[in-house]
């Protein structure tokens, strides 16, 4: 990291830009480098292209510069002084943290000129607005509580989708006595979370949920965080065994194979099962968990300006290219994610799991989703997932209550989550 600013400052250290150059440039950061995330961005950027014929775009032009290394590359420029023109940030507690730095300019008068206030919900809104002030745009939205299941093995041994923990439970019993698991790599700590989260929604509901990752709950004193962990202890027998060297892109060729008969992760899963041959509907089959209550638990990735950007104008055209409806829809049909503007109908979509995604989306309560810097502050999350991983291994109830409070007072989570409520 250091030897990046270095070289990008020059030898003489200068942290400053140097004067604003042509806006006929422009050079983005983002994290979709890899397979059809790549090919869905290099979609966003052939878009802007026939917008803004003019416009050179530098895509992730420092090594190191995408992939998960995209945060601590960007933290380097932005303390630096040198920014890009834009980047990519997921909404709620990440986006805060170059709020809170300073590196961040407002994004108010695209806001207001493109009319997004009617076209995108309140969520959206909430979720990049700080200060009174909107900081971000949204582009593609991602609903992180599915589940997945073997067509096969479900026809099988004669069971329905779960739509709640307790039927989550009866089903996993069944598929127990046969070998077959729940999905779960915990090699990417936040995998545990998004199944401890489908548990806390279907026991305790959004509005508890919120609460809790807000800082606003007793959690040792809380009844529904309680039971919430004890449902959570009682499928750990049922998971996957080698959880703990697997990583969540592992799952979908297990359930495949017929070593998982189920998993709950974010639709962003779709797109390994497809590519590899396997069809929706025939081979696997997805459905919203919890479906008692219905919500929908988002993760949202936007696009920033940065504070000291050298071609401010093409980050403006960029910004509101991306807010159209034409290019999140290109971008969401490849992304496998829904677009965040909705004037996007459900009928842009050809595969099932997005159509059924964009109508849950417009129809359902909409919670953030805890992890990927969502919700919950960041400072708090890195601690949270290991109380949760560690739980998984060995799961004692009260010692996880107060690790999970004790973390919570350290972190002043709701200190640092009063954005959420402000908005």
């Amino acid at each position: 990291m250091a030897a990046l600013v270095v070289a990008m400052a020059g030898c003489s250290g200068a942290a400053t830009p140097g004067p604003q150059a042509s806006s006929h440039d422009l050079t983005v950061y983002h994290w979709w480098t890899a397979g059809g995330e790549r090919d869905a961005m290099n979609k966003i950027e052939a878009d802007f292209r026939t917008a803004y014929p003019d416009i050179s775009v530098h895509d992730n032009p420092a090594a190191g510069g995408g992939g998960i290394a995209l945060k601590t590359v960007m933290q380097g420029m932005l303390a630096a002084g040198l920014p890009p023109d834009t980047f990519q940030s997921l909404s709620g507690g990440e986006l805060k943290t170059y709020v809170d730095g300073g590196y961040l300019e407002s994004v108010d008068d695209i806001w207001s000129s493109q009319g997004l206030d009617t076209k995108y919900p309140p969520v959206l809104s909430r979720m990049v607005t700080f200060d009174g002030h909107k900081m971000a745009i949204p582009v593609s939205i991602h609903r992180a509580n599915w589940l997945f299941y073997n067509v096969r093995i479900f026809k099988q041994y004669n069971l329905t989708p779960p739509t709640d923990v307790d039927e989550l439970i009866a089903d996993a019993k069944v598929l127990s006595t046969h070998g077959i698991y729940i999905g779960l790599g915990t090699r990417d700590k936040w995998t545990a979370a998004f199944l401890f989260d489908a548990v806390l929604l279907s026991v305790a509901g959004p509005n508890t949920y919120e609460r809790f990752y807000t800082g606003l709950l007793d959690v040792e004193s809380d009844a529904l965080i309680r039971e919430a962990f004890v449902k959570f202890k009682e499928l750990i027998p049922y998971l996957y065994p080698d959880f703990g060297s697997q990583a969540w892109t592992d799952m979908p060729g297990q359930l495949m194979g017929g070593h998982v008969g189920m998993m709950v992760l974010g639709d962003f899963a779709a797109p390994l099962l497809t590519s590899a041959g396997f069809q929706e509907g025939r081979d696997w089959e997805a459905v919203g968990f919890p479906a008692k209550p219905e919500v929908f638990l988002m993760v949202v990735d936007t696009f920033t300006r940065p504070k000291g950007a050298q071609h401010p104008d093409a980050t403006t055209d960029w910004l509101t290219n991306l807010a159209g409806a034409k290019t999140q829809a290109d971008f969401t049909i490849l992304k496998g994610s829904i677009a965040a503007n909705e004037d996007v109908p459900v009928s842009n979509y050809s595969v099932s799991l997005q159509q059924r995604a964009s109508l849950a989306f417009k129809t359902m309560r909409v919670v953030p989703s805890s992890v990927h810097g969502a919700l919950a502050p960041l400072a708090f999350l890195d601690d949270w997932l290991d109380v949760l991983t560690v739980f998984i291994y060995s799961p004692d109830v009260d010692r996880a209550l107060s690790q999970t409070a004790m973390l919570m007072k350290i972190g002043d989570v709701a200190g640092n989550s009063a954005w959420y409520w402000a908005n």
